[in-house]
């Protein structure tokens, strides 16, 4: 398992990832960014980029890509009215070793305790993150 601010995968054309909240907490609503070279799908929305908020996206979620290329994922949370990232000690820490891409969300505001907790998990091949 690595820490990481953010995460960069490979994915193949037409894949689709189905995106798994296990745990988040309440205190600032959690939130998911799925960023990508081309549109991605959830229903009928495309945008290059998504964010699947804890307090209002389903626990599960199906996101389609188009085309093969990068998808960058990180942790956002909302603190009030501001979308936040990678502030103070906020970190993800990510399990690549299985079939499936595994975060454990970390915002910053202290303690060790998780902020949100996701599992990725991709019906075509991708290319795993390399520990920078």
């Amino acid at each position: 398992m690595s820490e990481q601010l953010f995460v960069v995968v490979g994915t193949a054309a037409e894949t689709t990832i189905t995106v798994s909240r296990e745990s988040s907490t309440s205190e600032r609503p959690q939130g998911l960014v799925l960023d990508a070279d081309e549109p991605l799908r959830v229903g009928d929305i495309e945008a290059n980029r998504l964010v699947l908020w804890a307090d209002s996206a389903p626990d599960t979620v199906e996101v389609l890509t188009g085309e093969s290329g990068d998808l960058r994922i990180w942790h956002v949370w909302r603190d009030g009215d501001l979308i936040q990232a990678w502030e103070q000690a906020a970190r993800l820490e990510v399990d690549d070793e299985g079939d499936d891409l595994g975060l454990v969300c970390h915002d910053g505001h202290g303690g060790s305790d998780a902020d949100l907790v996701v599992r990725l998990h991709f019906d075509r091949a991708w290319t795993q993150p390399a520990d920078d």
